[in-house]
C-alpha cells in the first residue's frame, strides 16, 4: 500500500492569472491524498558476468487519485468571482477523482561486457521498455477515461564506459504521446507529441578521494508541443 500527498503549491490558497493563454489557474486547499493498493511480479535472470534480464507486470488500485481539471469555464457579470474580469478564460486546478486503475508490464536488459577483449571490456548498455494501460472515474457524466499525466509508452537506452579512472555515461529516454489533462469539452483535452531526451555523464578519478566529473542533461532541448483531439 502507498499514499501520495499532493505538492504543496498545490494546496496553498493562491491564484495565478496568464493573460496570454487566458488561464485562470486557482490551487485547491481541499485536495486530499491518494492511495493505492500496489501489486507486482517479476521474473529476474542473472548471468555471469554481471548482467540481468527481468520480465515484470504490475498493477494499481487508486482511490482519490489526484488530476488536473482544466473544465471551468470564467463566467461573465461582477459576481464571477474576480470582479467582472477574466470573461471566458479557462480554470485550471488539481482535484480528486474517484478512482484509477493502472496495468502494465515492463522489460528491463542491464549488461557489463568484461569478457570482451581490451578496452571493450569497459563498455556497458542498460535498456528497458515499459507499457501502461490506465482507467479512471472522474466522478462525472464522463465516467471511465484515461488518466491524465500518465505515459502510456516509454522506453530508455543507456551507454556506459567503465575503464580505470574513467566513467562515461550516455542516456536516452523515449515519451509516446500521452493525455496531459482532463475536460468534459473533447476539444480542450490536449496531449503532449513523443519525444526523446538524451543526456552525458563524465567523470575521471583523480585520487582516491577526489573524481572530477561533468553532466550534461537535456542535451537536446525539448520544446513542449500540444496537439488537440478532433
Amino acid at each position: 500500500t502507498s499514499i501520495g500527498r499532493p505538492r504543496l503549491t498545490s494546496i496553498i490558497p493562491n491564484t495565478t492569472i496568464n493573460d496570454t493563454s487566458q488561464v485562470v489557474t486557482i490551487a485547491n486547499p481541499g485536495l486530499q491524498p491518494q492511495e493505492a493498493d500496489n501489486y507486482d511480479l517479476s521474473l529476474e535472470y542473472y548471468f555471469e558476468p554481471i548482467g540481468l534480464f527481468s520480465v515484470g507486470v504490475f498493477a494499481k488500485d487508486v482511490r482519490n487519485f489526484i488530476f488536473s481539471d482544466t473544465s471551468g469555464i470564467v463566467g461573465s457579470g461582477a459576481n464571477n468571482g474576480f470582479d467582472g474580469n477574466y470573461e471566458g478564460y479557462q480554470i485550471t486546478t488539481s482535484a480528486n477523482g474517484g478512482f484509477a486503475k493502472y496495468r502494465g508490464f515492463e522489460l528491463s536488459y542491464q549488461q557489463q561486457f568484461t569478457f570482451l577483449p581490451g578496452f571493450l571490456g569497459g563498455l556497458g548498455v542498460n535498456m528497458s521498455f515499459t507499457r501502461l494501460e490506465t482507467e479512471g472515474n472522474y466522478g462525472s457524466a464522463t465516467g471511465t477515461t484515461k488518466v491524465a499525466g500518465f505515459r502510456p509508452k516509454t522506453a530508455n537506452l543507456g551507454i556506459s564506459y567503465r575503464r580505470s579512472k574513467y566513467d562515461i555515461r550516455l542516456q536516452g529516454n523515449w515519451v509516446d504521446t500521452f493525455q496531459r489533462n482532463v475536460n468534459n469539452n473533447p476539444s480542450l483535452v490536449t496531449y503532449e507529441i513523443p519525444h526523446i531526451r538524451t543526456s552525458a555523464k563524465f567523470g575521471y578519478t583523480l585520487a582516491s578521494r577526489v573524481t572530477l566529473y561533468v553532466n550534461w542533461d537535456n542535451i537536446n532541448p525539448v520544446e513542449v508541443h500540444f496537439t488537440y483531439r478532433s
